[in-house]
């Protein structure tokens, strides 16, 4: 294998080797923000889950019934 064989080799292997340390860096920004955005919306279904339970309280059983519409 002559040198410049060689070193053009290793320079594609940089190169290859930069774009990859890229991706996984981008990707890495990607994942780390929707896990903070996943975790937001855990904590809004929370919230809303609690709102629905609050909510239910307020009425009876007997005024929360399941009854099929008219038109069945």
């Amino acid at each position: 294998m002559k040198p410049d064989d060689l070193h053009t080799r290793i320079n594609k292997l940089e190169i290859l080797f930069s774009e990859q340390e890229y991706t996984v860096e981008s990707l890495n920004t990607v994942v780390t923000r929707q896990s903070l955005e996943i975790e937001q919306l855990n904590i809004k279904v929370n919230v809303l889950k609690q709102h629905i339970r609050e909510y239910r309280k307020q009425f009876p059983e007997s005024a929360i019934v399941d009854e099929k519409p008219p038109h069945y």
